[in-house]
């Protein structure tokens, strides 16, 4: 895939947060308004969109196509909580923002940016695909993610596996089933459903962009640690988790080893900052580190996938 088509497809959604970000600044949208954006996106549009890519479309993914995209999940999941406990132990961090890194490492925003930024360049049958990406993420996000989330506030984990059971679980495994059994729906409802998808494609960057306008930019981009964490995070382990995986995925169909690819160069997902802040106490580092990294993505991502 063209470096040129990446760059363009990332300009674009870059371009819808800088409108975003203008209007929270002008006010246009405030505080109340950005929450309930973001429970939009969250609750309603991105669903739509996951089973937007496999209703009313021929999808041609054998079994051993979905073996593969499932062996690459795992594979960069486990590659990312490696990834943590390395980063944290380069720089040498002993308190409890360790625990604070290494969820965000685990936890690449494979949803808001990934499943436009695919749909974009290889096709929304490819959004079945990221949807078994979502379904790990969750997994991990509301069971170790909150456990990290306790321990970087210095309390007592108290996690409860009922929270697996969510809005973004569910409608991964609805896409999984549609797409499994082959499901077909009227041809209204299709429209429907692909009309909500689409809109949330241009809401998640709104919501991106609202939360970069939230911080102070200059406390954000002039901390030397934040540019340490978002070269490791943005470009090393990236072209690291890429090149391993090469080896180990020798023979693997090229475009869903190239969803990999872009899954790998995702920034830090949103929903750390909601975790830190809910059950660590303070999510200002995480949405710290979630503006820069979604900002670098534009120059690291093309960068990156350049490479291979």
């Amino acid at each position: 895939m063209s470096n040129i088509v990446i760059f363009q497809q990332l300009l674009i959604l870059f371009a819808i947060m800088v409108v975003a970000f203008i209007s929270y600044r002008c006010k246009i949208i405030d505080d109340n308004g950005y929450k309930q954006l973001s429970s939009l996106v969250v609750k309603v549009l991105n669903p739509f969109l996951m089973i937007s890519g496999v209703l009313g479309k021929k999808v041609n993914f054998t079994a051993g196509l979905i073996k593969q995209n499932i062996i690459l999940v795992c594979f960069l999941y486990l590659m990312l909580f490696v990834f943590g406990f390395i980063f944290v132990k380069s720089i040498n961090c002993r308190d409890n923002r360790s625990y604070l890194y290494r969820m965000l490492i685990l936890l690449p925003n494979v949803g808001f940016m990934g499943i436009p930024l695919v749909k974009e360049i290889l096709g929304s049958e490819y959004i079945v695909l990221v949807a078994f990406y979502i379904l790990g993420f969750n997994i991990i996000a509301y069971t170790y993610g909150i456990y990290l989330s306790y321990k970087f506030g210095g309390k007592k984990p108290e996690v409860s596996f009922k929270k697996i059971i969510n809005i973004g679980t569910i409608s991964a495994f609805l896409a999984i089933s549609i797409f499994t059994f082959n499901i077909s729906f009227p041809a209204a409802f299709v429209s429907f459903v692909n009309y909500m998808g689409e809109t949330c494609i241009v809401m998640s960057m709104v919501v991106i962009g609202a939360l970069l306008a939230k911080e102070n930019l200059k406390n954000v981009f002039l901390n030397l640690e934040n540019m340490v964490f978002v070269f490791a995070y943005m470009v090393v382990i990236p072209i690291l988790m890429i090149f391993i995986a090469k080896k180990i995925a020798f023979g693997f169909d090229s475009k869903i080893f190239y969803v990999f690819q872009i899954m790998a160069c995702m920034p830090i997902g949103s929903v750390t900052c909601m975790l830190a802040q809910e059950y660590g106490g303070d999510g200002t580092k995480a949405a710290h580190l979630v503006a820069i990294t979604t900002v670098a993505t534009v120059v690291t991502a093309p960068i990156v996938l350049g490479c291979f």
